[in-house]
């Protein structure tokens, strides 16, 4: 593991600096979040991604060519034991105070010696959701 990387308590914590870097497009924060090995991303439409380096790179080129946005995010599910927690999100991308898309979303962390680390991002946009449907 990395020294400069931050020490995170629970996985509650990683998710919320995640989403934080996520709407403020911030590559160096979203760096600081992920595990050295054992990652895997895939973010809506694209391939998997499994190496830090091309994680890291996949995050730098969608935040030049973004701006801050806000992301409400739900939590509809976790599954949590003492080294693993996973959950399941829906990603709300809000856009001149309306929704502009939605994402499902499954983030997976990892326990290390010196704290929870990212080490998975699997997102998924839902296509065609009218304003009466809900995913919870």
């Amino acid at each position: 593991m990395t020294k400069s990387k931050p020490v995170f308590k629970t996985p509650d914590e990683v998710e919320a600096v995640f989403y934080e870097a996520f709407m403020r497009c911030d590559p160096d924060v979203m760096a600081g979040l992920w595990a050295d090995e054992g990652v895997v991303c895939v973010h809506p439409g694209s391939r998997a991604i499994i190496e830090y380096r091309a994680i890291v790179r996949s995050w730098e080129n969608i935040f030049a060519d973004a701006h801050r946005s806000e992301i409400k995010y739900t939590l509809l599910n976790r599954a949590l034991s003492s080294d693993l927690a996973v959950h399941m999100v829906v990603e709300e991308m809000i856009s001149s105070g309306r929704v502009a898309a939605v994402v499902l979303a499954t983030n997976v962390y990892r326990k290390f010696d010196r704290g929870w680390l990212m080490i998975g991002h699997h997102a998924s946009l839902v296509q065609n959701r009218s304003a009466n449907q809900t995913l919870q």
